[in-house]
């Protein structure tokens, strides 16, 4: 049961990283797969290929992600929101540029989750903190 868990928290991660890099009407870039990548990696501890994500990323309607979320979101604990969430946001400054779409893509995952706007603001703050250190490294 603990790797059925974590395949689904992994596939949720995915299909919101996929919703937030496809939300600029653009394809899916290479930086933003190769972190897909990366993230899928760590939580489902097995690879994922480029063609994986991209029949995922057929698969996955935008509407259908919110609705999957807001199915999942009783059930989701804290940390795995948590975890949707930084890897939506990681996704959408992949390619050095935010747009207004994919910022708002964000904010309905974050809603679909049930996660407070203050809560969802504390996320992005310690987000940009790390991603400061990380700079200064």
């Amino acid at each position: 049961m603990p790797e059925r868990a974590a395949n689904l928290r992994a596939d949720l991660i995915l299909k919101a990283m996929i919703a937030v890099a496809s939300a600029d009407a653009g394809a899916i870039e290479e930086r933003e797969v190769s972190l897909m990548q990366q993230v899928y990696r760590d939580q489902a501890k097995r690879p994922i290929t480029p063609q994986e994500i991209g029949e995922m990323s057929e698969a996955t309607t935008r509407d259908g992600l919110l609705a999957e979320l807001t199915a999942a979101a009783p059930v989701l604990d804290r940390e795995t929101k948590e975890e949707i969430i930084r890897a939506a946001y990681l996704t959408l400054i992949a390619d050095g540029r935010i747009a207004a779409e994919e910022r708002k893509k964000l904010k309905d995952i974050a809603m679909a989750l049930r996660v407070p706007e203050i809560h969802f603001g504390a996320i992005l703050e310690d987000l940009a903190l790390w991603l400061e250190e990380q700079k200064a490294k």
